[in-house]
């Protein structure tokens, strides 16, 4: 129980105690590292980032959610009763958060052969673990009942308010995704546990809209340039609200249409608007 016991007089860390207080629990237990990966697009045929997080259970949780807030999209908003400057995350902070808990809290920790994966891509965000459904819990029964697969450490998170209390993180989820009006999380569980949330950035984009969209945004891209034409396509991508893919799709129509040109190479160069 806990996070080890005394054998001989020596006090001696179990798996949960190498999870959250060893410097480098991975040198003991190889494959309890957190993997996050950016990839180009919607499949994983091309990586833009990766980050091996091996630090303990706490610090990956956190370096996971900064890997996130790292590549999706935020917007700021001032409100009437205050001055200061908000950000805003395109996907609830909570609802990220508490999805990468669930995931190294609830992983079927035996399983040597796989990671708890944060993986983003054009069109969603990804958070798995090993493990399916704890032994015990029905399908059926998933949100109405839990069942802990690693009570200790569930135990230690609760003790350190990573968690409020046990079985209620997939309930803040939904909260959380409910109040800021964006997409359902999609759940699967088979050997692995997903927690899958698309993007609002993307949907914004569906074929339906797709022309009315892509105006709106490259007028927005065209503006943005005229008043700073070294702008780079990662921050085009935060001010318009879009995508890096979209941003570059529409930039190559502008310069197709004739509305932009570059000058000089991708690094060190500029655009120019027709009419500048």
């Amino acid at each position: 129980m806990g996070a080890g016991e005394y054998i001989d007089g020596q006090f001696s860390l179990n798996q949960t105690g190498v999870l959250f207080f060893a410097k480098e629990p991975t040198r003991r237990l190889f494959h309890v590292n957190v993997v996050c990966a950016l990839f180009k697009g919607t499949s994983k045929a091309y990586i833009l980032d990766r980050k091996d997080l091996n630090g303990n259970i706490l610090e990956n949780v956190e370096d996971a959610l900064l890997f996130l807030k790292k590549h999706l999209q935020m917007r700021w908003e001032i409100t009437a009763e205050s001055t200061r400057r908000k950000e805003i995350l395109e996907l609830p902070e909570v609802a990220l958060r508490e999805a990468i808990i669930n995931s190294v809290c609830h992983r079927d920790y035996t399983e040597e052969g796989a990671n708890v994966m944060v993986e983003v891509f054009d069109d969603r965000v990804e958070i798995y673990n090993p493990g399916g459904l704890p032994k015990g819990l029905q399908e059926k029964d998933f949100g109405r009942r839990s069942v802990c697969r690693n009570p200790n450490i569930a135990s230690l998170l609760l003790r350190c308010n990573f968690i409020e209390k046990m079985g209620s993180g997939i309930e803040r989820i939904h909260s959380a995704l409910t109040e800021a009006h964006c997409p359902d999380v999609k759940i699967n569980f088979n050997t692995m546990f997903t927690l899958e949330f698309p993007r609002p950035t993307f949907i914004a984009e569906k074929p339906a809209n797709k022309t009315k969209t892509s105006e709106k945004t490259s007028e927005k891209i065209v503006h943005l340039i005229r008043e700073d034409n070294k702008i780079t396509i990662a921050d085009l991508a935060k001010m318009v609200g879009v995508t890096t893919s979209s941003i570059e799709r529409n930039l190559k129509q502008l310069q197709t249409e004739g509305r932009l040109k570059r000058i000089g190479p991708a690094k060190g160069g500029y655009w120019q608007a027709e009419d500048d």
